[in-house]
């Protein structure tokens, strides 16, 4: 058992505490008592009997502020722990507001049929109980984002833990009690379900996050994974001639978990005519002597921002009460420099959902303030910006996101994502049949638009 001692508790929680309330970039859109939440942690946190259960309740103070870049992850040692992050032999994905079984291990395949749908959980509805359970520990202000954390949430935890499990598979209820096991000693059942058609493209280039396709039919596909890779864009940047053939373009940032934006900002730049402005943020100011000038001023003490801009007109009151709440912003706009050998000409579908995240947000909206392109899938994410990282003494880290993003199209985004022209979601059914709806709905566009 991997014990922390009190000392660190304390010291690590008022860590995180004071790294939040001085940098977190978000104080204006939550709506609590960060002095009242540290204490309300201390005792949960000095109560916890090792390094996985203090951890959780970090996870759950960090998760309190509501951002997808401010977190808190576990140590190696804790994670690699048999006895702390042991599984269900089940693999579960949210397909909407469904929760199915994708894959089974061997042991159950015959007695969990592969796609049910997971309905209770211990006789509690399945949504309320991951509300509950799975929630409080992680960011989940947009569910459609957060999906595979909650899953992760929910099926990893202690050696030996059981639940009782409720499916419905073809119209019929089944119980079954499942307890979590060593996860690298499961022996998984294969998967069924069909892989999505790809015949008929042939490869340009491609990367441990990026590859580049084209179809019979003249359509370049690119897919892009991550942007953190800053050799990508010189690679791709290489096969442009070859790119330049294709009649239309389909960029896919389904799943995109983010990078460097100097990247992201690397393939629009293909799509684009010289330099262009790249995503705005915004990054607090915070001078203490405007804080020690609010402890006069009991008229600002107790009012809303909307009330701050109906009754002061001068400038030294707004800092005054902004500055001492840490909602005072700087607006910054960052021009992205031109460098892609040319530009690709013909009509433009990006594919994106809720597991695009950070700087394929930044991509987004580059290519929605500077293109025509049209925008397939669902909203994305939600959550971009410069994360603070931390290592803690205790082996784990934790992240306060310092800066905040701002849409080209005013376009509010925090923890709601930029929205498709044309919503597109995959089903459970399309998963079972090998479907890509918004990829197919992306070619019918273009194919229509270039005459295909």
């Amino acid at each position: 058992m991997h014990t922390i001692p009190d000392e660190l508790k304390i010291y690590e929680l008022s860590k995180l505490w004071k790294e939040a309330e001085y940098n977190f970039a978000f104080w204006d859109k939550v709506d609590i008592d960060w002095d009242e939440e540290y204490k309300k942690a201390l005792p949960r946190v000095l109560a916890a009997k090792d390094a996985y259960e203090y951890y959780r309740e970090l996870r759950r103070f960090a998760a309190l502020l509501c951002d997808g870049h401010t977190d808190v992850s576990f140590p190696e040692y804790v994670w690699q722990d048999a006895q702390y992050f042991s599984a269900f032999p089940v693999f579960l994905f949210r397909f909407g507001k469904d929760i199915a079984v994708i894959c089974v291990s061997e042991k159950f395949k015959d007695r969990i049929p592969l796609y049910s749908i997971l309905k209770k959980i211990d006789g509690k509805d399945a949504a309320e109980y991951v509300s509950e359970n799975c929630y409080p520990y992680i960011w989940h202000a947009n569910e459609d984002a957060c999906g595979m954390n909650a899953m992760n949430e929910l099926i990893y935890g202690r050696a030996g833990s059981s639940a009782l499990f409720t499916f419905e598979k073809d119209g019929m209820d089944f119980d079954i009690t499942l307890t979590r096991e060593d996860a690298a000693k499961i022996k998984w059942a294969h998967s069924a379900s069909p892989a999505a058609d790809e015949t008929g493209r042939w490869l340009i280039v491609s990367g441990d996050s990026y590859k580049c396709e084209m179809t019979d039919d003249g359509i370049a596909i690119m897919k892009f994974t991550s942007f953190d890779d800053g050799s990508m864009p010189e690679t791709v940047y290489g096969h442009f001639e070859e790119l330049s053939k294709a009649k239309a373009f389909i960029i896919d940032v389904r799943g995109n978990t983010g990078g460097n934006s100097n990247n992201a900002d690397a393939v629009a730049a293909m799509f684009t005519d010289g330099d262009f402005e790249s995503c705005g943020a915004e990054t607090q100011i915070y001078e203490p002597t405007y804080k020690a000038w609010s402890m006069f001023r009991d008229d600002l003490k107790n009012i809303t921002p909307s009330e701050l801009t109906e009754r002061y007109a001068d400038e030294e009151s707004k800092k005054i009460y902004k500055m001492s709440r840490h909602i005072f912003y700087k607006r910054e706009a960052d021009k992205a420099e031109n460098k892609a050998p040319g530009r690709l000409n013909g009509p433009v579908a990006v594919l994106m959902n809720g597991f695009t995240f950070s700087a394929a947000e930044d991509f987004v909206d580059v290519m929605k303030a500077h293109t025509d392109a049209v925008f397939i899938g669902t909203n994305t994410a939600g959550s971009s910006g410069q994360p603070l990282q931390m290592k803690l003494e205790s082996g784990g880290w934790f992240r306060i996101c310092t800066r905040r993003c701002i849409a080209q199209n005013a376009e509010d985004i925090y923890n709601k994502g930029f929205s498709p022209d044309i919503r597109v979601e995959r089903g459970l059914a399309d998963h079972i049949e090998g479907r890509d709806p918004a990829m197919e709905k992306a070619v019918e566009i273009l194919k229509e638009k270039a005459g295909l």
